[in-house]
């Protein structure tokens, strides 16, 4: 399960976990929903995730929707390159918009 830190100058942090498999989506769900009911910017770490499959990705997909829908800033602290490949092959990029890797301006 996304492990949701405390609210930090306005901004609500969730740092993913290694596995966002399709056992980890409930509780991804819950946690992102949660943060969306918040009415704050969400800051999510992805630097630790290792595995990741098409279930978890529309789920941080649905979230980021939402989260522009409602008017909600979604920024990243960094992300795992699992996480990036995942992305990718999905051609998610514009709507999950994960920050440059390191080095890539």
């Amino acid at each position: 399960m996304a492990r949701k830190s405390s609210k930090d100058s306005g901004r609500a942090t969730i740092a993913l976990d290694a596995d966002l498999r399709i056992g980890a989506a409930p509780a991804l769900r819950d946690t992102l929903l949660a943060a969306l009911g918040g009415g704050t910017p969400v800051e999510l770490d992805g630097t630790t995730v290792s595995q990741v499959d098409t279930a978890g990705l529309q789920v941080l997909a649905a979230f980021s929707r939402d989260a522009r829908a409602a008017g909600l800033a979604v920024s990243w602290t960094g992300a795992s390159d699992s996480l990036r490949r995942g992305v990718a092959v999905l051609g998610l990029h514009e709507l999950i918009e994960l920050p440059a890797p390191a080095g890539v301006n």
